[in-house]
């Protein structure tokens, strides 16, 4: 047993090493009511004048990164900086994290204009220094080098933590302290990073705070007179010393033990990139947090549970996302002593590969619309969950999603349809995707739109009235002519073709088609024999031999295949007109008998017009034109919309015909259309 005096020495000694102990600084000793944001930097842009290009670094702010690079000018390092209104008097902190793409990258703070400053730098062997850089005397003073092991690998995140705190600076990496100085001479208040030689560093933001941490009682007040009545011997004060060092280590609680319950071994292959990740942490004192990172960067804090059996044994687990390829993880808990950092875990993806973008809407590179609002669709393959995509219009950034549909299609895995505002003139767009391994850009689209109504007309005519194998017509080629005498009035360019065969009407749609880009209305009309077969609409061309039912997929021309054109161009006034024959020609040639076109569902910025009803007759006429067309033109020349021209023309028909013939139209335009104003 330690007699008195030993006793009241060791006491003391106690509580000089429980000061002792207190002025170490734990990552998390700071609360956040402590801490008082100054400055935040986020590098979204440049408004905070950062450098971008001198003789010494070319930078450059993108996507929430700033990236600098080195330009070995005379064979310097490079620094960019900037000034901020700290009190060196008060506490404050300074935090930042970036990769370090080559060389070394450091955060430099106190900057002069004479360009003294300090720095925490490290380089990509994994070693940290803090170094007093005084150039204007040609001195470098390292204040700390060496390798921690808890600089993350090349090409990883790190995280450098500043805090001043009375007179002592604490220096953080990747949340764990690793060095305190005290009494540091600050001369400048600028703060920024630097770039050793054939180096680059990729900034991810800078935060600097004021702290007013809460006072509290240290140390226990030492009675005056005890120290003046004992004088103990060196002897005992020495032996004393020994045995408070021990007793205090023995009662005082340690940093927390992390041991891994899963993944147990080093390395682990993986089929899927999630993983749910446990640990076992033993903490003598209350565990404040325990942080998951994801190749050097924080993925947040894990569900901590208290082991049943032992007080002092917690669980802490959490599901973490993973890039394709090579990931490592580590654990950082914190207790009221401090911080230990756990074994690395490495974790190996398959590869994937960035995401597929194809065009859904536009389909072509070059489009004209109507309307300042554009709808388009793109498909995106992505064999991974897409992380983001955005529009770019004109090299600008003007829509972002995160939320995407599904598609059930084999060869698209998600749909996103954005919606953007134009300008006059041409507008050049873009898709970007993103997923975890990487983004991708899609083709070009060029969507012109003019502010002032300004419209290109753009039509295609066929009239057949003369069939080598079948029955003439006797009005297609006059409704043909008529109409395009009445579009040519009304502005439209028109490609007309009469009594064409197969070979005839293939060239005009095609060259129809290509040109469709530059014009933003549409109009495809069509006078002539007209079947149904097997629920399908074909267009009759004059040389045709339909010997039999099958030969009609090879002898004429689907409907369809002309309406998949307009479909392209969903913000196009695009007009289809049908004044064709109802009847099937395996019973009759003549136009008026029975059987007729299968009414074709809505299409995206198109309208449909039918001479008559599905199933119905439509009448040749007892004039020059057939009753449908010759009705048509006479509302198409005034000044009404679209809708009201095919309404109102309906209602002439079943006048005239006596309810015979009554024509329909199936609209999915998107825009007002006048074919007069």
């Amino acid at each position: 047993m330690l007699c008195k005096k030993n006793i009241l020495v060791l006491a003391g000694s106690i509580v000089f090493l429980s000061g002792y102990l207190h002025g170490q600084q734990a990552y998390n000793d700071i609360k956040p009511d402590e801490r008082f944001t100054l400055f935040t930097e986020d590098f979204t842009d440049n408004s905070n004048d950062w450098i971008l290009d001198n003789e010494w670094i070319s930078g450059k702010i993108d996507d929430g990164r700033y990236e600098v690079t080195c330009k070995n000018f005379r064979k310097s390092t490079g620094l960019t900086y900037r000034s901020f209104p700290i009190d060196t008097a008060s506490d404050f902190e300074i935090e930042t994290s970036f990769t370090l793409s080559a060389g070394t990258g450091a955060l430099i703070f106190g900057l002069n204009d004479d360009f003294e400053h300090y720095r925490i730098e490290i380089d990509n062997k994994r070693n940290l220094f803090i170094i007093k850089d005084i150039p204007a005397r040609g001195r470098v003073e390292n204040l700390f080098s060496g390798k921690t092991g808890l600089v993350n690998e090349a090409g990883s995140v790190n995280k450098i933590t500043i805090r001043k705190v009375q007179d002592t600076y604490y220096f953080f990496i990747n949340d764990i302290s690793f060095k305190q100085l005290n009494n540091l001479t600050i001369n400048g208040d600028q703060i920024g990073f630097s770039v050793g030689l054939n180096s680059a560093i990729s900034v991810n933001y800078l935060n600097i705070s004021s702290l007013k941490i809460q006072a509290a009682p240290l140390l226990a007040e030492k009675d005056a007179s005890v120290q003046d009545t004992i004088q103990p011997s060196r002897e005992i004060i020495s032996n004393a010393n020994i045995e408070a060092s021990a007793i205090v280590e023995a009662s005082l609680p340690a940093s927390p033990e992390i041991s891994w319950i899963s993944p147990s071994g080093v390395n682990t292959q993986l089929d899927a990139y999630t993983a749910r990740v446990r640990a076992n942490i033993i903490s003598q004192s209350s565990l404040e947090s325990a942080h998951f990172y994801v190749n050097g960067s924080s993925v947040g804090e894990g569900e901590i549970k208290i082991s049943p059996e032992d007080t002092m044994s917690f669980i802490v687990e959490k599901t973490l996302n993973f890039n394709p390829g090579s990931n490592n993880i580590y654990i950082v808990a914190t207790n009221d002593e401090g911080s230990s950092k756990s074994d690395l875990r490495y974790f190996t993806n398959p590869q994937a590969d960035p995401p597929v973008v194809t065009w859904s809407s536009p389909v072509t590179s070059n489009s004209m619309v109507n309307t300042e609002i554009c709808n388009m669709e793109v498909c995106i393959r992505s064999m991974v969950e897409l992380v983001s995509a955005q529009v770019l219009v004109d090299g600008v950034q003007v829509s972002v999603g995160k939320l995407f549909q599904r598609s059930e299609a084999d060869n698209c895995d998600y749909i996103w349809k954005p919606q953007i505002i134009l300008k006059d003139g041409d507008n050049s767009v873009y898709i970007i995707a993103e997923n975890i391994a990487g983004s991708t850009t899609s083709e070009n689209r060029i969507i012109r739109f003019s502010k002032t109504g300004a419209e290109k007309r753009l039509a295609l005519v066929f009239g057949n009235s003369d069939y080598t194998n079948g029955t003439n017509l006797k009005n297609p080629l006059n409704d043909a002519n008529l109409i395009e005498a009445t579009l040519k009035e009304l502005n439209f360019e028109v490609l007309k073709h009469t009594n064409a065969g197969k070979a005839e009407m293939e060239r005009a749609i095609i060259e129809f088609s290509q040109k469709l880009p530059a014009y933003n209305v549409a109009l495809f009309y069509y006078a002539g024999h007209g079947i149904q077969v097997d629920g399908i609409n074909y267009l009759i061309p004059t040389d045709a031999i339909l010997a039999e039912k099958v030969a009609c997929k090879w002898e004429a021309i689907s409907v369809t295949d002309v309406v998949t054109e307009f479909e392209k161009y969903p913000d196009n006034i695009n007009i289809v007109i049908l004044d064709a024959c109802r009847n099937n020609p395996y019973r009759s040639w003549v136009r008026g008998a029975e059987a007729g076109f299968r009414f074709i569902s809505d299409v995206s910025g198109t309208i449909i017009a039918y001479a008559t009803a599905e199933g119905a007759t439509a009448a040749d006429g007892t004039g020059e034109n057939g009753l449908y067309t010759e009705e048509l033109v006479k509302e198409m020349i005034l000044p009404q919309p679209v809708e009201s021209v095919f309404k109102k023309t309906r209602v002439q028909v079943e006048l005239r015909s006596n309810g015979m013939q009554s024509p329909r139209e199936s609209s999915g335009l998107r825009g007002e259309f006048y074919f007069k104003k």
